[in-house]
């Protein structure tokens, strides 16, 4: 008889249901907003920014769970709290904007906003698609133990 093995949902699956969609709700809240009420801007600068800080803060809480490879989690960590400071940087443009300050261009600050958190996607996806493979390759090992890999 077949072994009945428990499969586990993946690191990345876990981060993209709870993390990403979370993080996108404010953004699809306000679109619908947009169509429902006039004047209601359909994006803002503050919920991108605020999906950068979430997607972040992630990565951070996850890698301070990782043992191991400490050269690509300095790395990791490094990259995510340089984002961390300009997604800090761009909401306090974005509060002085909203305080009356009027030298700053608020449309390029929202398309600043919304790449910069694509990028962030994107960097935080690769991150979890190798946490992803990492526990995998621990969880086919007895005691999590990684095989050594030979390479020619």
């Amino acid at each position: 008889m077949g072994e009945n093995k428990k499969r586990s949902v993946s690191k990345l699956t876990k981060w993209l249901c709870y993390t990403v969609i979370i993080g996108l709700i404010p953004i699809g809240l306000r679109f619908a907003f947009s169509i429902l009420i006039d004047g209601f801007a359909p994006i803002s600068a503050s919920e991108y920014i605020a999906l950068g800080f979430v997607l972040h803060i992630s990565i951070l809480n996850e890698l301070e769970h990782m043992t191991g490879d400490e050269t690509w989690k300095s790395v990791s960590n490094v990259f995510s709290i340089c984002a961390i400071v300009m997604y800090t940087s761009l909401m306090a443009i974005l509060l002085a904007v909203e305080a009356g300050f009027d030298k700053i261009k608020f449309e390029q600050l929202i398309q600043l906003s919304t790449t910069l958190a694509g990028c962030s996607f994107f960097f935080c996806f690769v991150i979890f698609l190798r946490l992803t493979a990492k526990a995998n390759a621990e969880a086919s090992t007895p005691n999590g133990e990684v095989p050594c890999q030979q390479t020619f």
